[in-house]
């Protein structure tokens, strides 16, 4: 079951406003409505001044499914212990949190949407999605199994069902609110799951030859009558077209579910970006990705309105390649590829950091770039590992 991180409410103004007024007589129905558009929306600060003059909030929205309240729109950029920083992908909002929390559990990993994973600090370690933005906790029976960091993760509703892709060993895991344990679904080491993204209700992933995989409900039986943990499983919804030496991104971008493959340096050929018809089970290519930038590393992939940030390029993909300098340090080379002329760039050095200077980015296509390479290890396995 959910919980709620317990908050104090702040001290009431001396005399409201009449709008204040106006809006804290909202009837609940209306205030339901208006409080989930915002969700839906993940528009959090107009949420967050909604509560604010709504004093009903809370017991008109008390029935509410956790699923309504879980944001699928922002991305974590950066973590410093308890302080974490978000980018907004369709509005370009940049929020920096400090949630104290933190500190009572190991840290995972984050969700492409926003959400944070988390483990109790004592054994059996069980885990916990923290939603940042509303305090809403969802509580797991089962603990992870050892997967060193996560590569990817994702929780979809109906029901609330975490699924986690394995750094360690590529396995893709998932398990319901009531699991005892997480499934666990195996492939090949030279074939390992490399991106994730939820779409409509379900979680599809690509693999390193470009096929994609989702999940399927098996037989219904009488003890499990409905979709759970225990009801599903992983298999190829849409195989590889047999190109081998490319590089394959999986990503939501808007409305749409797209592949993206590119060839690798030495073999002749373009960038080619593939519509996922997730009906039909095939793919379509398209020519133009509108005003959308994609920016794809080796760890992540970040769709983003570019009308809302300055300095990015619109209907262009940025290619994230990491690169070891002389000191062991690490440094991004950055390609990119114009979609609808298919004008691809030379490779631009991230000169400055390779050459040992800041190593705090410049532009707003480092911070995401920054963010396409990185990954979170688990605290809890990190303090355990000998080594």
């Amino acid at each position: 079951m959910p919980c709620t991180l317990s908050t104090q409410r702040g001290a009431r103004p001396a005399e409201e406003t009449a709008a204040d007024k106006g809006w804290s007589s909202l009837p609940d129905d209306l205030v339901i409505k208006v409080g989930n558009c915002l969700l839906a929306d993940n528009d959090i600060y107009s949420h967050m001044n909604f509560r604010a003059v709504c004093l009903s909030w809370r017991s008109a929205t008390k029935e509410a499914k956790p699923g309504c309240f879980q944001p699928s729109k922002w991305a974590l950029l950066d973590r410093h212990d308890n302080i974490l920083t978000f980018v907004n992908v369709e509005t370009g909002q940049f929020l920096v949190k400090n949630i104290p929390l933190l500190r009572k559990y190991f840290f995972v990993g984050a969700t492409g949407g926003g959400m944070i994973i988390l483990e109790e600090p004592t054994p059996p370690n069980q885990v916990r999605v923290l939603n940042p933005f509303t305090g809403l906790i969802l509580c797991f029976k089962a603990s992870l199994p050892t997967i060193g960091w996560v590569s990817e993760a994702a929780v979809t509703t109906s029901p609330i069902m975490l699924f986690v892709v394995s750094g360690k060993a590529g396995n893709i895991m998932w398990a319901d609110e009531d699991s005892e344990h997480f499934q666990e679904f195996g492939v090949a080491y030279r074939n390992t799951p490399l991106f994730m993204a939820p779409f409509g209700r379900k979680v599809y992933l690509s693999d390193q030859e470009g096929s994609i995989l989702s999940f399927t409900v098996t037989s219904a039986t009488e003890e499990h009558s409905h979709r759970s943990a225990q009801t599903i499983s992983m298999a190829t919804t849409i195989p590889s077209a047999g190109h081998f030496a490319w590089d394959c991104y999986l990503m939501r971008s808007g409305g749409d579910l797209l592949l993206v493959t590119r060839p690798w340096y030495e073999i002749h050929g373009k960038p080619v970006v593939h519509r996922v018809d997730t009906e039909r089970n095939g793919l379509e290519m398209v020519t133009s990705i509108g005003n959308r930038a994609l920016f794809l590393g080796d760890a992540k992939c970040l769709s983003i309105d570019a009308n809302k940030l300055q300095g990015i390029e619109g209907g262009c993909i940025y290619f994230v390649d990491p690169v070891v300098t002389a000191d062991n340090g690490r440094a991004s080379l950055m390609t990119t590829f114009r979609v609808a002329d298919q004008v691809q760039d030379d490779i631009i050095l991230d000169l400055a950091t390779m050459a040992g200077g800041s190593h705090q980015p410049f532009t707003l296509a480092q911070v995401f770039a920054n963010y396409c390479r990185s990954i979170y290890s688990s605290e809890r396995e990190a303090l355990t590992d000998p080594q």
